[in-house]
């Protein structure tokens, strides 16, 4: 249903305000918290599952299938979610996915065999990947530049908020009442977010101009938002006349570098172990043998990265994404390699009794470490770095990658463990870390304070390009198509 065009009451001053977009982003991140709880619920469910909390019995290799069925959800969500994108805008993609987040709740708490548990994990990853890929792009298209940088880590925070609040319930009532209890996010969800606008870049895509400019003067709390329209019209314009098809996304430069420069997070992300150690982190510290009990050890990290996020989302847009990815990867992979090494002193039989605060003051450092840069870099750069053009499909190939990933990495975790130890998957993630370090010093462009087209600019190699009025064009007056 279209909402009626009817105009808010401003103020006298002409000056921009963010809260609107703030507004429209957080109630869009009530879906962020859902994939929260997808992300988190397997700390505190994994033991249940073992214990037979849902009244029939799930073997370890089961669970691990149970857990890795989410990611590659990603493979169904992402490319639908990018025919949708273009197709039916940011918001109502948006909408549509309270549906793949509603239903899974359903399912596990009315399930009774482990067939309908990976039915409803699979609907958990398609919801997830579908997220991925059009979250970024809400949020970098509805938020000014000075404010992108914090807006872009509200999806990051949205999900580490989830993850607290499933290990908080998750670990203390029944795995079907949690599930019930997860309904309240999308629920919040379908009650806020039809009031929000449309991203003002897809209605000018669209060609709906009245709409756009409407969509700018919610926004921006302001009457007159036509030198934004105009600068938006002209990025639009030049971004959507470089060919949009799959085989540009690899042909063309600025594209092919931004997409392996989204490709090169992703694949960071997933082996720091950031996600794959939030699925079995109740099962590490039992392993540990720390001080605290696994779920109370679990609650606290996840509640210091609560915090964690709350000042990068600051930082992002004071120190850069360069130089937090930097130190994310450095801290990372210090506390990742010294925490195998207590696991490996801990199989050798050595008496650690007198360091079991140890395990949980590593975590609690790694998880706080990850998110001031390894958590939310990713997520803030993929609404960032694609051309308007290609970014729904990029985002597309981009998230059934990270689904692969994330399945691979779940299940090599497992693996290693059980086979080898649980100091080896530390140190796999401890070396990746390190490469890390390499790839942001080298392969990550910085965005901070840059508009979306002068990001496009700076990956064409206009590296000396201050700024951008929107009507600048190359002196030939031609498109420039930077064919590799």
């Amino acid at each position: 249903m279209k909402l009626p065009l009817k105009l808010p009451t401003y103020k006298d001053s002409e000056k921009s305000h963010q809260w609107p977009q703030f507004l429209a982003v957080f109630s869009a991140a009530f879906l962020a918290i859902g994939s929260g709880f997808q992300n988190g619920w397997p700390s505190p469910s994994v033991p249940k599952l073992l214990s037979g909390d849902l009244g029939f019995q799930v073997t370890l290799e089961q669970v691990s299938y149970v857990v890795m069925m989410a990611p590659l959800g990603y493979l169904i969500g992402s490319p639908l979610t990018g025919f949708l994108l273009d197709r039916i805008g940011r918001k109502y993609t948006l909408l549509l996915l309270a549906i793949p987040e509603i239903l899974p709740c359903i399912l596990i708490a009315t399930c009774n065999n482990v067939t309908i548990l990976n039915v409803a994990r699979l609907m958990m990853g398609i919801a997830d990947g579908a997220l991925f890929t059009s979250l970024p792009i809400y949020m970098a298209e509805v938020s000014e530049p000075k404010v992108r940088g914090i807006i872009g880590t509200i999806h990051s925070f949205g999900i580490v908020v989830g993850v607290l609040l499933i290990n908080i319930y998750g670990s203390y009532v029944p795995i079907r009442t949690a599930a019930c209890i997860s309904l309240l996010m999308p629920l919040l969800f379908l009650i806020t977010f039809p009031w929000m606008p449309e991203s003002p870049y897809y209605l000018v895509m669209r060609n709906r101009l009245e709409d756009a400019r409407y969509s700018l003067r919610r926004l921006r709390r302001m009457k007159n938002v036509e030198d934004e329209l105009t600068k938006i019209r002209a990025d639009i314009e030049r971004q959507v006349s470089e060919p949009g098809t799959l085989r540009d996304i690899f042909t063309i430069r600025s594209n092919l570098r931004g997409f392996l420069t989204i490709m090169g997070l992703r694949t960071l992300q997933q082996f720091s172990g950031f996600i794959t150690l939030a699925f079995y982190i109740q099962i590490v510290f039992k392993q540990a043998d720390g001080s605290l009990s696994p779920a109370e050890s679990a609650i606290i990290c996840a509640a210091l990265q609560v915090l964690a996020l709350s000042g990068s989302s600051v930082l992002v847009d004071l120190f850069g994404r360069k130089p937090l990815l930097f130190f994310s990867c450095a801290g990372s992979a210090v506390v990742l390699i010294t925490m195998g090494l207590y696991f490996v002193f801990q199989q050798q039989g050595y008496d650690l009794s007198s360091l079991m605060w140890f395990p949980i003051i590593c975590m609690v450092l790694y998880t706080v470490i990850g998110a001031m840069g390894l958590i939310t870099i990713p997520n803030l750069m993929a609404g960032e770095l694609l051309s308007a053009s290609i970014k729904s499909k990029a985002l597309g190939i981009l998230n059934m990658y990270v689904g692969v990933c994330l399945a691979a990495v779940s299940k090599l975790f497992q693996w290693l463990d059980h086979d080898f130890g649980m100091h080896v998957p530390f140190f796999v993630f401890g070396v990746c870390s390190i490469i890390g370090i390499v790839f942001a010093y080298f392969g990550v462009p910085e965005t901070k304070g840059k508009t979306l087209e002068e990001i496009q600019q700076v990956l064409k190699g206009n590296i000396n390009l201050k700024t951008n009025t929107g009507n600048d064009k190359p002196k030939n007056g031609n498109v420039i198509i930077d064919r590799i």
